[in-house]
């Protein structure tokens, strides 16, 4: 094959190149569109400008070394064709100094190629180039050049430089005379060792003796490499590229590998005098558990590490090493539970959704310690009513600023005063920001953890529309503290009773319980007996007073059968079969002893699901009756509107009645007020099962009214 051959050749390999960069240049297509057209003017003074702005970039540049050669091959072939045979020889000079090899492009006339051939032979030599090791890259005048056994050059002074990885930068002057090839010889001297590591799979973090390197990134490798693939039974598809990593001195050092998901591997590689080493390919192996989660709400989402997975029951065969968060969330509760995942585990999770509450704040801690909210998520992880759960601390920070509430808004001592940011809150602020809190963190309420020293801490909890937190105190060194703090959040009472409809007491030498009370309508009214009588046996057992009636009844369900004896005032004695019956309770308004909120967020996860109108009725009750006790007098008033209980001895529609005068009264609707107490002071309902009378309270509030003056306009 001739010079003028190969270079043809070579030529229409650079072609794609060449139109890449033209249609990076449009001053260049412009030129070459006039020069294609043959109108040979309007081209030399397109390519003028055109090679000005290519001679402006510099050597290193792309499409400078791409179009500039290009340019002045048409400029000087414009030249040639207007005549300008002097300007046409020194473009040619001009495109030879700066592509040597460069080769005429399409169907030229044999005169400018003689002018061309002409400029090479004053212009061009060629340089006999050897490199040791012959992989280094090499620059002449800081361009990069493909070495070979004969490099085109131009006539003069050049800089010939060669480069590798562990090697020492190698130069040398040359200069180039007409008509006499010029010869360079370069070795490079080893300085350092070059490490060229491949793992699979791809992105794993590589350090050398504890320093990070990088990672790893995909393939596929280099086909040098296919035998040592081979050799540790990888998958070539799964193996990385070449990670290189230059200037390893001599000695012992140790490598490791690491990437989530996969167990860590190391590998001593001894140095003892500076070379090429390969690593690898070090194949990680699955560091993963299984993990099924079951659900005890069948509609709850399944979330693992904040990730939505699907409704349970869920299982993943692939779960990380390391620690994670499991979530069942629903529209009435969270279940939560950080989990720590081992390769070859088994994780079985069989979650109960609970109303819950979230942390989202911690102060009085001193920096640098552990996280308390997470602390006090641990405490109280066995607690049967509710979760408590600490979301990420980025999570809480973003819910607080959205809702532009400082960390320490809930902040509270063991006396329930605030402290800190916690002081400038006012009660409906407190209200509305704990709502917001709750619903962007998917939680029926907030909570917060004040650490009032190093062992004792206060956990504050709050339901979405509630102004006033339980508090809760917590040794966190104590387990019976730590006990009392559960059992005072699990105190949920039942909200019915079995009952016979009778009310008894003890009388002393009266063996037995005494009746005191009987419903005309209820089961022991029906069955005859009567205030006075004395209930000696039930089911054949003795009752000896009124707390052994109690017990018998205390485990007795809805519609059981008691055959009770009885002895009248007479003496005589008789029997009575009785059917046990539920009654409703409510929890005391004024009862502090109970975790209000807790049962605010309990009786709300029950009222969801419930389908039974009497038990709705009575919950409603209930949750009524815990909203006036975190003073959501509105709430409460409204779940009262909805509750229908008849009149009757106990829990009744008096009940409610009394209660919607409460609220009404806290709301300023004075007139809504007295009709309400109107309606109880004619009831014979109980405030709760164990008294007062309604009658008499509604009264109390009635004259209190009067005394106040007459009713405003509402």
């Amino acid at each position: 094959m001739t010079r003028l051959t190969a270079l043809v050749f070579a030529a229409a390999l650079l072609l794609p190149a060449v139109a890449r960069a033209q249609a990076a240049d449009p001053q260049y297509a412009e030129a070459k569109r006039l020069f294609d057209a043959l109108d040979y003017e309007s081209a030399v003074r397109a390519l003028d400008v055109a090679i000005a702005g290519l001679e402006a970039r510099p050597p290193q540049d792309a499409a400078r070394r791409e179009l500039l050669p290009n340019a002045y091959e048409m400029r000087a072939r414009s030249k040639f064709g207007l005549g300008d045979q002097a300007g046409a020889r020194a473009d040619f000079v001009a495109l030879l100094k700066a592509d040597a090899g460069h080769v005429l492009t399409g169907s030229v006339s044999p005169r400018v190629v003689s002018l061309f051939e002409e400029a090479v032979k004053q212009t061009v030599t060629t340089l006999s180039l050897s490199v040791t090791p012959s992989t280094a890259k090499v620059e002449i005048d800081g361009v990069p050049i493909a070495p070979g056994a004969s490099i085109p050059i131009t006539v003069g002074d050049h800089v010939v430089a060669a480069d590798q990885l562990g090697y020492r930068k190698a130069q040398q002057a040359v200069t180039a005379a007409a008509g006499a090839p010029a010869s360079v010889t370069l070795a490079l001297e080893r300085v350092g060792s070059v490490l060229n590591i491949l793992t699979a799979p791809a992105g794993v973090s590589v350090a050398i003796d504890g320093v990070a390197r990088g990672k790893t990134t995909a393939g596929p490798p280099p086909a040098s490499f296919a035998d040592s693939i081979a050799r540790v039974h990888a998958d070539a598809a799964q193996v990385s590229s070449v990670m290189v990593v230059a200037d390893v001195p001599t000695g012992s050092h140790v490598v490791e590998f690491t990437r989530d998901c996969y167990v860590k591997a190391e590998t001593r590689l001894p140095i003892d005098k500076p070379d090429d080493y390969t690593v690898g390919p070090i194949v990680l192996q699955h560091a993963v558990a299984s993990l099924s989660v079951k659900s005890s709400d069948p509609s709850a989402q399944v979330v693992v590490d904040g990730q939505a997975r699907g409704t349970a029951p869920f299982s993943a065969a692939e779960l990380c090493e390391g620690e994670h968060t499991v979530e069942l969330r629903s529209a009435t509760g969270r279940f939560f539970k950080r989990v720590q995942a081992r390769p070859g585990d088994t994780i079985a999770i069989d979650g109960v959704v609970k109303p819950a509450f979230a942390l989202v704040s911690s102060t009085g801690q001193a920096a640098g310690g552990p996280d308390m909210r997470t602390v006090v998520e641990r405490l109280l992880d066995p607690a049967q009513g509710v979760t408590v759960f600490a979301p990420q601390a980025d999570q809480a920070e973003q819910a607080l600023k959205a809702s532009q509430l400082p960390a320490g808004w809930l902040a509270l001592d063991a006396n329930k005063r605030p402290v800190g940011p916690g002081t400038e809150l006012v009660q409906p602020m407190r209200r509305e920001g704990g709502a917001k809190l709750a619903s962007a963190l998917g939680a029926q309420g907030v909570g917060s953890v004040t650490v009032l020293d190093r062992n004792r801490v206060v956990v504050a909890l709050l339901a979405a529309g509630s102004s006033d937190p339980d508090v809760v105190e917590i040794a966190i060194d104590n387990p019976d503290s730590i006990r009392r703090a559960i059992a005072q959040l699990d105190r949920v009472p039942a909200f019915f009773r079995p009952s016979i409809g009778l009310g008894a007491i003890d009388v002393a030498d009266a063996p037995g319980a005494v009746v005191v009370s009987v419903e005309a309508n209820g089961p022991s009214g029906k069955a005859g007996i009567r205030p006075g009588d004395i209930v000696t046996k039930a089911n054949g057992e003795p009752v000896a007073d009124a707390s052994a009636l109690a017990a018998v009844l205390a485990s007795r369900k809805a519609n059981d059968d008691l055959a009770l004896e009885v002895k009248d005032r007479t003496g005589a004695v008789k029997r009575a079969d009785v059917k046990v019956a539920m009654t409703p309770r409510v929890i005391g308004i004024a009862d502090q002893t109970l975790a209000a909120n807790a049962i605010l967020v309990a009786l709300r996860a029950r009222l969801a699901g419930q389908t039974d109108p009497a038990e709705e009725a009575v919950l409603r009750l209930n949750l009524a009756a815990a909203l006036t006790r975190v003073e959501a007098w509105s709430d409460a008033r409204a779940e009262l509107q909805r509750v229908k209980l008849p009149e009757g001895g106990g829990v009744g529609a008096g009940t409610v009645e009394y209660l919607l005068g409460v609220c009404a009264e806290r709301l300023g609707s004075r007139a809504e007020a007295e009709t309400a107490f109107k309606a109880a002071a004619a009831s014979d309902s109980l405030l709760t099962e164990d008294g007062p009378p309604v009658k008499e309270l509604a009264q109390g509030r009635l004259a209190e009214l009067q005394r106040r003056g007459s009713p405003q306009q509402e």
